[in-house]
């Protein structure tokens, strides 16, 4: 029933029901009016048997046709080819409380009523007409009570009969039509007042609002559900159309905003570019007097230290000169390697890298400031460790920083290591891995997911007892973007420090997120 209206389906399956219904309905007066005239039949064929056995007189015409009036014997009976006389002889031996037997069947186009009356020892010797019935002396008759002796048949058609059957059949099927059409009717006349109208109304309504109108409104008055369905349809209307409005409201609010952000972006955007060019200008101004100072105090400790009479307060006023100086040249490298990195002006020059070789590097240079804190410094760097694509200058940068960090941090005779493995993610792709392990404080909890932003410090109070900027490990995430490479820490506090950067074999430049969809993917930073 897929593709029809609902008016079409409920009034097919309307008409369906009320038609099976009649039909049910119209089986059992249909039955009786037939029983009916076969009852009628069977009392005037009662009646001309009882006539004629009361009366011994032969009954010529019934309706105008011959009615044969027959009296037939047990012999005759028993042997009859009429299937009817038979089964009626069969019917009478067997059950001895069957008097009468009925039967109507179709013969030439009407119908024939054929009965059959047993007749007892008793009644028999009570028929007088001769002329119907031998009464010649037969031998004693041994039979108990009254025994079957013969059976009187009537056999008659009846046009009146066949007609009243015909007729009672056209009527019974106009009145079911005529009954159904009349059901149908109604049954759609109410449909399209009660139901179907207002369902358009609610339909109309809703396509309006889908089509945009939030302003439409059923406001039917049935009296009945319906009425109630198009009051909550109109209060949801309604709620739809007042969020409908301060959404609107909201949007323009937004796209003020919007505007408003947009030009406090590009002005940020200018005030970066500003900040970052000054920074550039101003570390790299700042250097050249300060690689100066640093240079002739360095001068003059090594005249201090040539004179031997010179004041011990001479030597260490130098060298507080130039550990202040070297520490202020680091902080303005740093700004200066952040400045660049942001301005983009900061390049990767590729080579193949022997971790062994970095680690031997690196304890070399670091060996000085150890033993100036009285850290021991090891290496554990397996030697069939493989060769890494990389920049080199990058890769020592970020792990200078992390074994000067560890030094700084850890205790008087606690030791710092310098371990590397080889970690292999499928049969394409392998990294190594460089840990830095001390045993100093180690990181709060609350600092290990942010103590790689810029600025961020463990100890950032006025009272820290290690001085620095706070973006020396920030650079150090940066480069590793800039390596293809990860860095992290793992930490317990109280039980030091594991910072770890993870190199890929084979360099696999950072591919930069487009702006827009449709702006292709900006280049992998170039390569020297």
């Amino acid at each position: 029933m897929r593709g029809l209206s609902l008016a079409n389906k409920s009034q097919l399956l309307f008409g369906l029901a009320i038609a099976g219904i009649l039909a049910a309905t119209l089986v059992v007066p249909w039955e009786r009016m037939r029983t009916t005239v076969e009852e009628s039949q069977v009392e005037m064929a009662r009646q001309l048997a009882d006539t004629w056995l009361a009366n011994g007189i032969e009954i010529q015409r019934s309706e105008g046709v011959p009615i044969p009036v027959r009296i037939i014997e047990a012999a005759e009976a028993r042997e009859s080819p009429d299937p009817f006389i038979s089964d009626a002889w069969d019917r009478f031996e067997s059950d001895g409380k069957t008097n009468e037997v009925m039967q109507a069947s179709e013969r030439a186009g009407s119908m024939w009523y054929g009965y059959a009356r047993a007749i007892h020892e008793s009644q028999w010797r009570m028929i007088g007409d001769r002329l119907h019935a031998d009464f010649a002396p037969r031998g004693v008759d041994t039979a108990i009570d009254d025994p079957l002796r013969a059976m009187i048949v009537v056999e008659r058609p009846s046009a009146f009969g066949s007609s009243l059957n015909l007729s009672n059949q056209v009527y019974t099927v106009v009145a079911g039509g005529i009954g159904l059409a009349l059901a149908i009717t109604v049954f759609w006349f109410i449909q399209r007042r009660l139901v179907f109208r207002p369902m358009r109304a609610l339909r109309s309504t809703a396509e309006r609002a889908q089509r945009g109108d939030l302003a439409a409104r059923c406001a039917l008055h049935t009296h009945d559900e319906f009425e109630d369905l198009s009051d909550a349809f109109d209060a949801m209307l309604e709620s739809l159309h007042a969020t409908h409005m301060r959404l609107e409201a909201v949007n323009r609010n937004l796209d003020l905003k919007v505007g408003e952000l947009a030009e406090a972006n590009v002005g940020l955007s200018e005030s970066n570019r500003l900040k970052s060019e000054f920074l550039a200008n101003v570390s790299h101004e700042l250097r050249t007097p300060l690689n100066s100072i640093i240079g002739f105090a360095e001068l003059l400790e090594e005249i201090a230290r040539a004179d031997g009479n010179a004041d011990p307060k001479r030597i260490r006023y130098i060298n507080n000169i130039l550990r202040s100086g070297r520490m202020l040249l680091e902080m303005i490298n740093e700004l200066l390697d952040m400045a660049k990195i942001e301005a983009g002006r900061m390049e990767v020059s590729l080579s193949l890298v022997s971790i062994p070789d970095v680690a031997e590097g690196l304890v070399a240079i670091m060996q000085g400031l150890a033993e100036g804190k009285q850290v021991r410094l090891d290496q554990r760097c397996p030697s069939d460790l493989p060769s890494i694509e990389t920049d080199p200058g990058k890769l020592q940068q970020i792990l200078y920083n992390f074994v000067s960090n560890a030094i700084k941090f850890s205790p008087e005779g606690a030791s710092v290591v310098i371990s590397a493995e080889h970690l292999r993610a499928d049969q394409h792709s392998s990294a190594v891995r460089i840990s830095i392990i001390d045993h100093g404080p180690g990181v709060p909890w609350d600092m290990q997911e942010t103590v790689f932003e810029k600025f961020r410090q463990a100890d950032a109070s006025h009272t820290r007892k290690h001085q620095g900027t706070g973006l020396g490990l920030a650079i150090c995430k940066e480069l590793s973007k800039m390596l293809g490479a990860t860095v992290g820490l793992s930490s317990t506090p109280g039980l030091g420090a594991t910072f770890w950067v993870e190199i890929p074999v084979v360099f696999a430049g950072r591919a930069l997120a487009p702006l827009m969809a449709d702006v292709e993917e900006e280049p992998a930073p170039s390569t020297q």
